[in-house]
């Protein structure tokens, strides 16, 4: 059975671990004779007929040993009227093997009319949905795929849920829409985020290249944002000025500077404007170190408030959450039946307080839920603290980081006036140099004020399209399965019931069980089945699950492939009834469309007495003539 398997790709969901090819020796390396010989194999290969509702017949050759390459099927299409359609060679276990045109499973969902989602996978991707993970739910492995329903699911392709994502998609669920919208929104609105912090980012660098902080730009977008807000502001002293006030105060400091003219002076009246402008520059400079020192000492005030906000938050956070669990233990019900909240002494029947405190019945105290409410608005009191704190530290070290420039800049100034031995020439020269800053500040302020207009329309655009993300979201249904959904389960679940009444299940009433909304499977009262079933009735709800979700297909549009294959389905020697009941039910099954076949090794006597009066083919090996690999 594992050839089909094997032809068709999904022998990862043989449950077989790291084994590459799942087969005896008897076709990978020698052959047992009748005689006793040993025959060494030199190449071997399976292939495999499968027709989809077409009418299409596609004829399947895998390579198992040889020359030959193991992962490259090669297909022949023929169709309903015998024509050839096309043929050719198509890779498998291999990138691209899905998607992409010469892939095995891409001309295999095809075929079989299917279109695979992409799903949420461990690493935050979203690949497509492996059919191998689909090939558990209609191929029963005979070793390992009987502990339970789609025990053999391969989970290396690192899918989230993954049963969940097969039975969603075999079963053709609205869910899984829905899954994915909401998926493809929350990758939408985590992509906005990500370029709302980078063109944020952006903003700051405009803003340190003109000495200023960029102001109106949340850390994130939200549902109220006016981008007309965003300004590059600086602190000068206790005042905020905007960006475009300091051009307009350096545009007329320029002015000034434009109508300043030259007389002639003599050499004692040029030294003495030289020594008058050193000593301005080095007054200025004392001036801004003391500034810079009540800068300094303020950092480490706001500092330290950051540290204590920080402190104060994390205690607070601790004290929420001890709050939440007490609440959570208040409200349970568990001790209501009991004396064990009463204050009460059992033995003498006196009344008691559990304070230590006596306090007076005047005294009203705070209940879990208002220390837990008074808390969390504590916690968003110091969160606005801190951003607060933060802010004012960003102001403090871009007003630093000017200073400590100007600084710079005039004690090059002083420098150039102390050693040169031309006054004349080092006041026009300082002249100059003056005009030159002003004009390139003004040309720097320009260049940053454009820069902030592009961010604010990037910004703006990005808004909108999170306007628009966040508006879906909310005009998804809060409720994930939709009726069409929820009919689906019901007949998959009255399905199972009838079906496990037929089998002789008797852990328990069959009635109890349903199908959960969660996963899809089946439970009992709400909870999962686990061992609360013999080994054989663990087989029975396999058998009644499987063929139940293959029925339901045949009421509904389904995505299931029309087939099962059970591989020895009499396992923990479930009795004989059950298993005549079982070869019933899949002949009754398959009358409307559809093929389930059996591998077992019961007497072909019981067979076809169990299925007397019905549809089927059988296709026996009598054990006289030997193994089934044999030389024909």
């Amino acid at each position: 059975m594992n050839a089909i398997a094997y032809a068709l790709g999904m022998e990862k969901a043989l449950g077989m671990g790291g084994a590459k090819i799942p087969f005896p020796p008897s076709l990978t390396r020698v052959l047992n004779t009748i005689d006793g010989q040993e025959i060494n194999v030199i190449s071997s290969f399976v292939t495999l007929k499968i027709k989809n509702n077409n009418g299409v017949i596609a004829s399947l050759k895998r390579n198992i040993i040889g020359f030959e390459n193991d992962n490259i099927i090669y297909i022949d299409e023929t169709g309903n009227k015998g024509e050839r359609k096309s043929s050719g060679s198509y890779f498998l276990h291999r990138e691209g093997d899905t998607d992409r045109d010469m892939g095995f499973y891409k001309w295999l969902t095809v075929f079989l009319g299917w279109s695979l989602p992409l799903v949420p996978n461990h690493n935050g991707k979203e690949p497509p949905l492996y059919p191998s993970v689909l090939f558990p739910a209609w191929y029963v492995e005979q070793k390992k795929g009987w502990s339970s329903i789609m025990a053999t699911i391969p989970t290396q392709f690192g899918i989230k849920e993954v049963k969940k994502r097969a039975l969603e998609f075999l079963m053709s669920l609205d869910v899984n829409e829905n899954i994915l919208k909401r998926s493809a929104i929350k990758n939408g609105i985590d992509e906005i985020v990500y370029q709302w912090k980078i063109i944020k980012r952006n903003a700051e660098i405009v803003a340190s290249k003109v000495s200023s902080v960029v102001t109106g730009i949340p850390e994130q977008p939200e549902s109220k944002f006016d981008n007309y807000k965003i300004d590059l502001v600086i602190k000068d002293g206790e005042n905020i000025k905007s960006l475009t006030d300091l051009r307009a105060i350096y545009a007329e400091d320029l002015k000034v500077i434009n109508t300043e003219t030259f007389r002639q002076a003599d050499d004692t009246t040029l030294q003495l404007s030289v020594v008058n402008s050193i000593s301005s520059k080095v007054d200025e400079i004392h001036a801004l170190e003391l500034e810079l020192q009540e800068i300094s000492d303020h950092k480490s005030y706001i500092n330290y408030q950051i540290f204590s906000t920080n402190k104060r938050l994390e205690n607070l956070l601790d004290d929420k959450r001890k709050y939440e669990d007490l609440k959570k233990i208040s409200d349970s019900t568990v001790y209501e039946s009991t004396q064990l909240l009463s204050n009460e002494c059992p033995t003498c029947g006196a009344q008691y307080n559990d304070n230590l405190l006596d306090f007076s019945s005047q005294e009203n105290l705070m209940t879990y839920e208002s220390s837990l409410n008074f808390i969390k608005e504590q916690i968003k009191a110091f969160e606005f603290v801190l951003v607060d704190c933060n802010k004012q530290l960003k102001f403090k070290e871009v007003e630093q980081s000017r200073i400590e420039s100007k600084i710079a800049s005039l004690k090059v100034e002083i420098s150039k006036l102390k050693n040169t031995d031309y006054p004349s020439v080092a006041l026009q020269e300082e002249y100059l140099r003056r005009k030159i800053n002003l004009e390139n500040d003004i040309n720097d302020i320009d260049e940053a004020i454009r820069d902030i207009t592009n961010i604010r329309l990037e910004l703006d655009t990005l808004h909108k399209k999170y306007k628009k993300l966040t508006s879906d979201r909310k005009s998804l249904p809060e409720r994930i399965l939709s009726q069409n959904d929820i009919a689906k389960l019901r007949l998959l679940n009255s399905g199972v019931v009838q079906r496990l009444m037929k089998y002789n299940f008797d852990s328990f009433d069959a009635e109890l069980i349903g199908i959960s909304e969660d996963n899809y499977l089946p439970t009992r009262e709400g909870y999962d089945i686990g061992f609360d079933t013999s080994a054989s009735d663990g087989i029975r709800i396999i058998w009644g699950y499987l063929i139940s979700l293959f029925t339901v297909g045949q009421r509904f549009a389904t995505n299931h492939p029309r087939v099962i294959i059970f591989d020895e389905p009499r396992q923990q020697e479930a009795n004989k009834v059950s298993f005549a009941e079982l070869l019933r039910d899949a002949a009754e099954s398959t009358k409307i469309s559809g093929q389930i076949i059996f591998a077992t090794s019961e007497d072909e006597s019981v067979l076809v007495e169990a299925l007397n009066g019905y549809d089927y083919t059988i296709v026996s090996f009598d054990k006289k003539d030997g193994k089934l690999i044999r030389k024909l």
